[in-house]
């Protein structure tokens, strides 16, 4: 089975990855990388875990990332609140 984790380079999401592999799962992860870190998951195989890097916020890149994927684990998320408040007049 193929699992799409969102935030899977972070420090909670690649311990996800890490149980998902280690259940003889293939792994997506999907990360923009600002705040998780490839070396998280560099104890995987390319054959066990794929990383792309890209935002949720573009949506082709995440239809991109989901192909062929059974299960979804989203766990992204921005570790600084001020980054993702928006102001408007």
């Amino acid at each position: 089975m193929l699992h799409l984790v969102t935030g899977g380079a972070g420090f909670i999401g690649s311990h996800l990855v890490d149980e998902l592999v280690s259940k003889g799962h293939r792994v997506r992860v999907f990360d923009n990388l600002s705040s998780g870190r490839k070396e998280f998951l560099s104890g995987h195989s390319a054959n066990d875990v794929e990383l792309h890097q890209g935002d949720l916020l573009d949506l082709d890149s995440v239809v991109s990332s989901m192909q062929g994927v059974e299960m979804v684990w989203h766990l992204a998320a921005n570790p600084d609140i001020r980054l993702g408040t928006r102001v408007t007049d």
